[in-house]
């Protein structure tokens, strides 16, 4: 008898039908590997962390509201003008600004280190009021340390008014300008620990005791090499999302603005800056490239060693490989540790794409046979000059007393001419 295969139910047609065309259209999405993803959103840049460079670019320099991303900025003009453990005593304007997460009570004192953890991770606009009075006395005059900031790296498509990115039609960055922002925030110990983090306690003596704050960008839950940073979304913004990742050691910063998928696209830039690009390591932080010369010193030269590291990445649309180029200028001892011994830069395409200030790595004190001329030469001057003025005062005696013998005698009533007759 011929056996008839039983058909596969309808509901397991249609669902392999849906996998197959979800399949399909996946793999149509998805860019070959080092190419570059299509994105959605209204403006993105993908930068290299160590040197700037630029590695994806759409629309980076166009203005647009950035809603809590703007908050990058806040801990950072803190971060450098308040000290962690300074309490923050949250005033009025603070409670009664609209902000997710945490109700603050007028009145409350909270460490800036706390303010700062509520303001990245639970994205608190309150936090940013109360930092933002605590380090200027005003918003407005927080506003304006944050404008001489961004000019100062650069972000010249940047205008802030307040510390939170609650929308305001004068207050906008640039993907290309985030970029920069959270580059240099990355430098700060306590900002990167803290926007790598999922999940921080914090200390509300006047209120709770202690309260968990969790991580709006769930981009950390997604991939273990994502390290940070900061979220935002207002209306008039759209979703937006700066990203960090690091991988042996190399960082990329990755930024999308009004993107319909923040962090499927985040993910996807980052993904091609790794796998399209290669870093160039020519030296680390802390690394010695060479030996300063010393005069008068118990050595006679000086490790010359990176204040930071020096990389080029290589890839498509970027310069060859460079050549590192060292200056020393020689010292005389003393020579203090840190102490700016040359300078090295990265040449390539023609230019300088990265420099670093030289440091000694070491003290150098002068050579005992110095130091012990340094006492001599005085001494021996002094003697010298001690035994030409007794030579000379014994030459004028002597001469004093030459002149006396020749000299007729005194006093006995004789002229030239014979005894006087008076």
């Amino acid at each position: 008898m011929k056996q008839v295969q039983a058909r596969p139910p309808a509901v397991w047609r249609a669902t392999s039908r849906a996998l197959a065309l979800a399949l399909c259209a996946l793999a149509i999405a998805a860019p070959a590997r080092g190419q570059p993803p299509v994105i959605g959103a209204g403006a993105a840049v993908l930068m290299d962390a160590a040197t700037g460079a630029v590695l994806y670019d759409q629309a980076m320099h166009q203005r647009r509201p950035v809603a809590s991303t703007t908050k990058i900025m806040t801990a950072l003009v803190a971060l450098e003008s308040a000290h962690l453990n300074d309490y923050v005593t949250i005033g009025a304007d603070a409670t009664e600004v609209k902000s997710p997460g945490l109700d603050f009570q007028p009145g409350e004192r909270m460490t800036l280190d706390d303010l700062l953890a509520a303001l990245l991770l639970k994205s608190s606009n309150g936090a940013a009021v109360a930092i933002a009075d605590h380090v200027a006395g005003s918003v407005t005059a927080f506003s304006r340390l944050m404008d001489e900031r961004a000019r100062s790296l650069g972000a010249a498509d940047s205008h802030f008014v307040n510390p939170h990115g609650l929308y305001a039609p004068d207050h906008y960055s640039s993907a290309y300008d985030l970029a920069l922002i959270a580059r240099e925030a990355m430098n700060y110990d306590r900002f990167r620990e803290l926007v790598g983090r999922k999940t921080a306690e914090v200390a509300r003596p006047d209120v709770n005791g202690k309260e968990t704050l969790q991580n709006h960008n769930k981009l950390l839950w997604r991939a273990d090499y994502v390290d940070g940073i900061k979220t935002g979304y207002v209306r008039e913004s759209g979703q937006c999302l700066v990203a960090s990742a690091t991988r042996q050691g190399w960082q990329l910063i990755a930024v999308v603005l009004d993107s319909p998928d923040t962090y499927g696209e985040a993910l996807a830039l980052l993904d091609y800056g790794f796998s399209a690009y290669r870093q160039r390591v020519f030296a680390r932080r802390g690394d010695a490239v060479g030996r300063a010369p010393v005069r008068f010193g118990r050595e006679g030269s000086v490790p010359a060693v990176c204040q930071q590291g020096l990389a080029q990445v290589l890839g498509p649309g970027l310069p060859a490989a460079g050549q590192l180029q060292i200056s020393l200028k020689p010292m005389t001892a003393p020579v203090a540790r840190r102490a700016v011994v040359g300078e090295a830069r990265i040449l390539a395409g023609g230019k300088a794409i990265a420099r670093s200030e030289l440091l000694a790595g070491e003290q150098v004190m002068r050579s005992r046979l110095v130091v012990a001329a340094t006492w001599a030469v005085p001494v021996v001057a002094l003697l010298a000059g001690a035994a030409v003025g007794v030579r000379a005062g014994a030459k004028l005696v002597k001469n004093r007393r030459r002149r006396r013998r020749r000299l007729p005698p005194q006093g006995n009533g004789a002229g030239p001419n014979g005894p006087s007759l008076c």
